[in-house]
């Protein structure tokens, strides 16, 4: 059997590189979306008990009434015109 040319030994090893990068691009998808489903345990199941979660929405619900946290007034001032005007011309 003849030796492959320069060309076809590199065209082989380009076609390994390709399927080797496809891998690995395959292994680190699935890794990175084993890890996000770990990280959120609590979205990628049901719950089973329905009296647990009635409770806390309850003392959520509650929570969140008695917040006393205030963002004060919500107004907003015009523009007084003394700022940088922007170029709206090209020459």
């Amino acid at each position: 059997m003849t030796q492959p040319t320069r060309i076809e030994a590199a065209r082989h090893r380009a076609a390994g590189a390709k399927e080797l990068a496809v891998a690995l691009a395959v292994a680190g998808f699935i890794a990175v979306l084993l890890l996000a489903r770990a990280a959120h345990p609590g979205h990628g199941t049901s719950s089973s008990s329905s009296g647990g979660s009635s409770s806390t929405g309850q003392s959520q619900s509650q929570s969140e009434s008695s917040d006393d946290f205030d963002f004060g007034s919500s107004s907003v001032a015009p523009s007084t015109g003394g700022g940088a005007q922007a170029q709206t011309s090209v020459s």
